[in-house]
């Protein structure tokens, strides 16, 4: 058995060297023929060539560029060496070093061989004929042999040391022309990436650069102009290039054996006439007169584009067109120096797509000069590679054409980047050769480097189509886009790739998507949020690292980012929000408020900008020659499933801060009676009551009441009951105040019945009984809208007070849509409430406003339909603002829908709050326990906020989205104990914490800021135990003596008296307001309580001496 064994492992272990052996080296594009030896050789460090004389300084330079950058020297030689690696260049056929090599040495040379769809073949071979290796190049007399270098140059970098493989590839192209034609409308390229375009095409043997920027006024519109010595910025931002960028642009595309072909535009803006010959005449001189001057810059290569012309000039005008400059070129630039030949004409007809309407005058081109090259985009502007269509343009123009690919091209969505597979939108219907395709040129997207992954592709394929694998090829893109052996920035931009398309995402990911959906509410979290989490973390990394390319000495990194800066910050925000999201619903319970609220903030401050944040806008030029304008697009990646998956997260988030969050105090008991029975508490309508007190026996202190959640106005009417219970009213819970039935418009949080006597007593009554007083505004609202009507939906309907009905809009939303309400004149607006249908409700994000003028508006709150409540409506609270228009605007939009609206109204009620600003204007939204509405002042000032919560407070938590100058002084922070502010710090973090554990009673706190840090304050919580009043537990003293000062309180009158004069006495409640101000000038004081006066004072007392004392007393 063990024997068996170990001859499986040596088996299996065979296989894989096979198979690795097989696959030495990965070449693209793929080569047409590669047989390799099982041997390696050893290179030399200096590398000894011998260089055929018929080699051009293009190739020359091509090589030491491959063997320096592989960390090579070079010395060139006439004769074969021993000691040091051979490199052989030449030329087939041509009797010289290399091709005697060659024969004498019997290596395969049929791939030399006439034949059609052979183009550009060149023989690589490496051998150890000599001791340290022979390298063999050799091409055909068009210099073909430059190719080979592309493919030694892969070979190189893939090579661990100087070990390298014997090995022979017998290649060449399926096509003549391949590369590419800035042919798009929007912003052309910069000099910069266009040379590394150039680039680009060297190391993968694409061979042509067909120049025709639609916004290039030079190219059209200008075009009979010479380009301009210079150029504003702004000028250049329009992609506009000057006389030496011309230059500089040829010199680099013949460096790296790329035909520059420079296109003129001469059918739409300064037009040539197409009437008759003698009346096109004088336009072909300007054409040649543009050329000259190209041609005295360098170009060397010249096309006429006559595409998306307004009409179609007669076929045979056309044919003309391009025949005549064929002819006039030839005349006027042919020259014996074969380095520096003009390329033929490169011609695009107006019906350049077959299942145009004109495409018949196409057959007029057949009779057109046979160097000219025609292209075409197939069988219509936007098409996939269809046989038919090619070998039908063939038949037509007599000639194998060249198919302009309108792929990856995104000039019609400048909102999309195209970075997926070759094929994702536009295909290759039939796999492998189409003989009559003379050449394929790609006219990419706006994004020269993101365009690669496109252009890595079509290489690919029109090298050798019949090994085309677009998945394989697309894989392989990343590690030839980035610098050889960095596979974190390939990975990076491949994860970016993945995720960036607006229309088509991973199949795998779309079913992760949709179970986690599907599954979402069940008994236990969806399973696929693990290898979700893991993708998505992936995304965001991948975004992370790309944003660090900005300042890579890498000149193609940094181009790379800007090319695709948008998308990846989109990416990133998406990510980051499905991340937080996922926690948020997961987890969210186990969170600590503080950790929740900062999550929250950052998902709403990141997915309320996903459609608003200039970050996200892509700059466009629309238009074409001199009429071109800049215009924004909000780009859109992973719109299709990871956007809506997204908006499905945050939608089923909705309101829900993470953490464990109290509810709105309501309506309850207090007692500090144990195992109390029989009582009950209930309201109807404004109508509380405590009822099954008859009976109730009420030990000393102790007590029984009501706590309303809320500061209310309250009436109660007398009650017969035994004097020595005493009714008392607090705003607080803690300090109260003894109360005379009846009582009307009472203020206060609390009522209570308490037993004041030494001896228990029994409760004769059997209910107390409270109206609530709501003070409420009517008035009615009129309602207009800039949406249009659908049929005999009105927009009366939001203010008709009834929610069957509702406004219908006739078509989709969009941003700046609104509903507004009138009022007659301005007044303090509080909650504002909308509400939709179960159909064509809000899309994307709305804002509700307000304005006292309809010109300067403030926010209120903005929301998505997430947070809509299931009665589908929204509500918010405008804190008294004074208003007279309340508008509800659409911020933003996802998809194409109508919009309904039942009812839209603001509430004018008056209301008490726990909050109010240094004048006394009411807050409501600090204690409303809703995180989604805020208050923020407009000017320097503070807040005192009092705390109404049965609660012994043992913390204070501020919660708030600031973003403060920490140049400034920080908001301050201070706590009331009853008597006086104690400072406790600043306001900081998002959740800022206040200890207030040592302070015995905790009655207000007070947040105070200057201009230039003015908060923005969501929520103050109390955090504490329950509170109960101990019975005999003092609340202050009813007298104080100190100092020759005596304080006391006796039959509701206090009394002063003192060893000094006193000059003013002033009584505070324990919030700090001014109850009373006496001047007094005596020794003596003495005073009444009114029926107002809470039953807890302090008792400020400042004497003629300056001396100041302060007590706190009850009365």
């Amino acid at each position: 058995m063990r024997n068996i064994f170990t001859l499986l492992a040596l088996l299996v272990f065979g296989t894989i060297l096979c198979k690795n052996h097989a696959q030495t080296y990965t070449i693209y594009p793929t080569p047409q023929k590669i047989s390799e030896a099982g041997e390696t050789v050893e290179l030399t460090q200096q590398i000894n060539v011998i260089c055929e004389s018929g080699i051009g300084e293009v190739t020359r330079n091509r090589m030491k560029e491959v063997l320096e950058e592989a960390g090579y020297t070079i010395a060139f030689s006439t004769n074969p060496s021993q000691t040091n690696t051979n490199l052989y260049i030449g030329i087939n056929g041509s009797d010289g070093a290399a091709d005697r090599y060659a024969v004498e040495n019997n290596l395969p040379l049929a791939v030399f061989d006439t034949g059609d769809n052979k183009f550009d073949p060149y023989l690589l071979q490496i051998n150890d004929r000599h001791p340290h290796g022979d390298i063999v190049v050799l091409g055909n007399d068009k210099g073909s042999e430059f190719y080979a270098f592309a493919t030694l140059e892969q070979i190189l970098e893939q090579t661990d040391g100087n070990s390298i493989r014997q090995i022979t590839f017998e290649d060449y192209s399926h096509t003549q022309y391949r590369g590419i034609v800035e042919g798009f409308y929007g912003h052309p390229y910069s000099v910069e990436n266009r040379i590394s375009l150039f680039e680009f095409c060297k190391r993968f043997k694409m061979n042509v650069f067909v120049y025709g920027p639609k916004s290039d006024p030079y190219h059209l519109g200008n075009w009979r102009d010479d380009y301009p010595t210079s150029l504003t910025e702004q000028q250049r931002f329009f992609g506009m290039i000057t006389q030496d960028d011309l230059k500089t642009m040829v010199q680099a595309a013949k460096a790296c054996n790329v035909d520059f072909i420079w296109a003129a535009h001469p059918g739409l803006q300064q037009g040539i006439s197409f009437s008759n010959e003698s009346a096109m005449a004088p336009g072909i001189d300007a054409l040649m007169k543009k050329f000259d001057h190209l041609y005295n810059l360098g170009v060397r290569g010249f096309g006429v584009f006559i595409d998306d012309m307004t009409y179609t000039p007669s076929g045979d005008m056309q044919a003309h067109l391009a025949n005549e400059v064929q002819v006039k070129i030839r005349e006027r630039y042919t020259t014996d120096n074969t380095d520096d030949q003009v390329a033929p004409l490169f011609f695009v007809p107006t019906a350049y797509a077959l299942n145009y309407g004109a495409s018949y005058t196409l057959n007029n081109l057949k009779k057109v000069d046979s160097e000219v090259v025609i292209a075409f985009t197939g069988y219509d502007c936007f098409s996939n590679i269809r046989p038919s269509a090619i070998d039908d343009m063939a038949g037509r123009v007599g000639r194998n054409p060249v198919m302009w690919w309108n792929n990856p091209v995104n000039d019609d969505h400048d909102d999309r980047i195209y970075m997926r597979e070759l094929t994702t939108h536009w295909t290759i219907e039939k796999p492998g050769a189409i003989n009559t395709l003379n050449g394929l040129i790609l006219n990419p997207m706006c994004q020269a480097q993101a365009s690669k992954i496109a252009l890595f592709g079509a290489a690919d394929y029109s090298w050798n189509p019949n090994a085309f694998d677009v998945r394989k090829n697309w894989e392989e893109v990343f590690h030839r886009i980035a610098e050889p052996g960095d596979t974190q920035t390939a990975e990076a931009i491949k994860c970016f790739a993945r995720f960036s398309n607006t229309l088509v995402e991973d199949e795998e990911m779309i079913t992760l998507y949709d179970n986690f959906m599907e599954k979402f509410g069940g008994e236990s979290f969806p399973p696929e949020s693990d290898k979700l989490r893991n993708e998505l973390e992936n995304l965001k990394q991948a975004c992370t690292y790309i944003e660090t390319l900005k300042d890579s000495p890498h000149r193609d990194y940094r181009l790379m980012y800007e090319d695709i800066r948008c998308w990846n910050a989109k990416l990133k925000n998406i990510s980051t929000i499905a991340l937080d999201a996922l926690d948020m619903l997961e987890y969210g319970n186990s969170m600590s408020r503080s950790e929740g609220w900062g999550k929250y903030l950052r998902l709403k401050k990141l997915y309320t900008g996903m459609s608003s944040d200039s970050t996200y806008l892509v700059s466009a030029l629309e238009g074409y020659g001199t009429s071109t304008t800049e215009k924004f697009y909000e780009v859109k990646p992973g719109d299709s499933h990871l956007r809506p998956f997204t908006d499905f997260l945050v939608e089923k988030i909705g309101n829900s801060i993470p953490g464990l969050w109290p509810t709105k105090d309501s309506l309850q008991i207090i007692t500090n009676i144990e195992n109390l029975q029989g009582v009950e508490l209930t309201a109807q309508n404004e109508t509380v009551r405590l009822t099954g007190l008859n009976g109730l026996d009420l030990d000393k202190d102790e007590y029984l009441g009501i706590y309303f959640g809320n500061i209310e106005k309250i009436n109660v009417e007398e009650i017969t009951a035994d004097k020595t219970l005493r009714v008392e009213i607090s705003e607080n819970g803690k300090q109260w105040t003894p109360i005379q039935l009846p009582i009307r418009e009472q203020k206060t949080a609390y009522i209570r019945i308490k037993n004041i006597s030494e001896e228990e007593v029994a409760v004769d009554f059997n209910q107390l009984s409270v109206s609530r007083i709501l003070t409420s505004v009517e008035v009615k609202a009129e309602a207009s809208t800039n949406m249009s009507q659908y049929q005999s939906y009105s927009i009366n309907n939001v203010v008709d007070g009834n929610s069957s009905t509702f406004f219908w809009s006739s078509e989709a939303q969009a941003a700046g849509d609104y509903i507004l309400l009138t009022y007659p004149s301005a007044q303090p607006i509080y909650e504002i409430s909308i509400t939709f249908t179960e159909t064509d409700q809000l899309s994307g994000t709305a804002a509700i406003e307000v304005s006292a003028d309809n010109d300067q508006w403030q926010t209120v709150t903005e929301f998505t339909n997430g947070y809509l409540d299931s009665t589908r409506s929204f509500t918010c609270n405008a804190n008294g603002l004074m208003a007279r228009y309340v508008r509800f605007i659409i911020r933003n939009t996802v998809g194409s829908y109508w919009l309904q609206v039942a009812e839209f109204k603001a509430d004018m009620s008056e209301k008490y709050t726990q909050t109010t600003d240094q004048s006394g204007v009411q807050i409501a939204t600090l204690a409303d326990k809703d995180l989604s509405t805020n208050y923020q002042a407009g000017e320097a000032g503070y807040i005192e906020h009092r705390f109404i919560e049965n609660i012994t407070i043992e913390s204070i938590e501020i919660f708030h989205n600031t973003i403060f100058d920490s140049t400034r002084k920080l908001p301050s922070i201070y706590v009331n104990n009853g008597s006086e502010w104690i400072e406790k710090g600043s306001l900081e973090p998002l959740c800022t914490v206040i200890d207030t554990h040592e302070i015995d009673t905790v009655t207000a706190v007070k947040i105070e800021w200057n201009k230039e840090n003015i908060p923005n304050l969501y929520e103050i919580l109390p955090v504490g135990t329950p509170y109960v009043e101990k019975p005999g537990k003092p609340t202050a003293i009813n007298n104080m003596k100190k100092d020759g000062l005596t304080i006391y309180t006796n039959n509701n009158r206090l009394i002063v008296q003192s060893d000094d004069m006193i000059q003013n006495i002033i009584l505070f409640d324990l919030n700090g307001k001014t109850i009373n101000h006496f001047n007094v000038n005596k020794c003596i004081f003495e005073t009444t309580f009114g029926s107002n006066i809470p039953q807890i004072l302090i008792v400020q007392v400042m004497h003629t001496n300056e001396n100041l004392s302060t007590c706190k007393i009850i009365r």
